[in-house]
């Protein structure tokens, strides 16, 4: 019984992990998506202030600096300023996160005999036909004979689910419209 709850506590532990790691991602697309904005707007004021610029100096040919100028200038500079300490804490939430992912969370598994699985390498054969051995998962304990493969031999990698865009109900992988809800699509 004492197995079983260590494997719950480390599960847990390894939920809650994934669980910080999507939060972290969250705040992280947050602040991405905050920056953008701001050098956004931080391009709109910088054009706003060259027409500015542009209608104080036409008059007379010579720049004076008015207070909607300076009004622009600071504006900008105060966005550049927030959008700096946003990508600052962008860079630390990013340092943290590879921080918490070269952390391992040990489950407490070892593998066994069976569980020990070997992956086999691709080779070439000589000859006037390229032969390539498929990859697969073979168990130490037991043989299995390769068949080759010829390259231009197609070798299915993994299965294919369809799903209705509507109601997410497994379709057939030719059909028009869904068995379940009845909607069509294409």
């Amino acid at each position: 019984m004492d197995f079983f709850q260590d494997l719950k506590q480390k599960l847990n532990r390894g939920v809650e992990t994934a669980g910080k790691q999507s939060q972290r991602m969250l705040k992280m697309s947050s602040l991405t998506f905050k920056i953008k904005g701001k050098k956004d707007d931080i391009e709109r004021l910088i054009s706003k202030l060259g027409w500015e610029v542009y209608r104080a100096w036409e008059p007379e040919r010579i720049l004076e600096v008015s207070d909607e100028i300076q009004e622009a200038l600071k504006a900008v500079h105060d966005l550049q300023e927030e959008c700096t300490a946003l990508e600052k804490e962008l860079e630390d939430l990013k340092s943290l996160d590879i921080q918490a992912t070269t952390e391992k969370v040990d489950v407490g598994l070892t593998p066994t005999n069976d569980m020990d699985l070997q992956v086999s390498p691709v080779r070439k054969e000589q000859g006037d036909q390229e032969q390539v051995l498929p990859t697969e998962a073979v168990s130490p304990s037991k043989e299995v004979k390769q068949r080759p493969v010829a390259k231009n031999e197609l070798i299915p990698v993994s299965p294919v689910v369809y799903i209705c865009p509507f109601c997410a109900h497994q379709v057939a992988n030719e059909a028009n419209n869904c068995t379940h809800c009845g909607k069509r699509y294409y």
